[in-house]
């Protein structure tokens, strides 16, 4: 770990940029954190019901909540779903799971008032579960098994990797996130609130539906 600290202290942006696989992994990331999922969903909904400020809590979990994922499958996890597959099929399913209750909270709000019962995602919660989102195992695996070399370049493509991480799910989730409070000032009747309630439900459990039957 001392080692990773010292070797992230002499990275440069330089390094990054000349990172031999950066525009293959920029866009990777671009597909995987902007494009619908589970967390850009959440996101949406906490910035439509909550507003933005009190949505930088998730934010924060999952722009830290993601990367520690890259780092806990680079260091070991990624052996342990392959030497028992049963483990990485069991975080799938505790995920998926968990994104339907997600889904089944979401539509009990009926109206802008109930959110003074309920509150935004925190941010123990949002990093934690970033470690049982399917989408986010899966992809995460993906950026361990193909950007990150074995060889001499392992410390420094594992910085390079994780900053970019880190800096796309920032970005991406806040997008996400403001996206969802600028849409409240164009919906304001209980009917569109319910629709957009049943909206981001939806996209759930499509999600869940989608990765099964890929």
């Amino acid at each position: 770990m001392l080692l990773l600290c010292d070797h992230f202290m002499n990275i440069s942006l330089s390094s990054i940029l000349l990172y031999p696989s950066f525009i293959p992994l920029l866009i990777l990331l671009f597909v995987g954190n902007f494009t619908p999922g589970p967390n850009n969903i959440i996101a949406s909904y906490s910035g439509f019901h909550f507003g933005f400020k009190k949505t930088i809590p998730h934010i924060l979990g999952v722009t830290f909540g993601w990367p520690s994922l890259i780092l806990a499958v680079n260091f070991g996890l990624v052996i342990t779903f392959i030497e028992f597959p049963i483990v990485q099929r069991t975080v799938e399913i505790l995920g998926s799971l968990f994104l339907i209750y997600l889904a089944y909270t979401l539509i009990k709000v009926k109206s802008i008032e109930e959110k003074e019962v309920r509150k935004p995602m925190t941010f123990l919660a949002s990093y934690y579960f970033q470690f049982i989102n399917p989408k986010g195992v899966v992809t995460a695996i993906i950026v361990v098994s193909q950007f990150i070399d074995t060889g001499e370049n392992f410390i420094k493509d594992t910085i390079v990797v994780f900053t970019l991480t880190l800096t796309s799910a920032f970005l991406s989730i806040s997008t996400w996130a403001i996206f969802g409070k600028y849409l409240r000032s164009l919906l304001s009747s209980k009917l569109s609130i319910s629709l957009f309630n049943y909206s981001m439900a939806s996209l759930l459990v499509l999600i869940v539906v989608l990765f099964w039957i890929k």
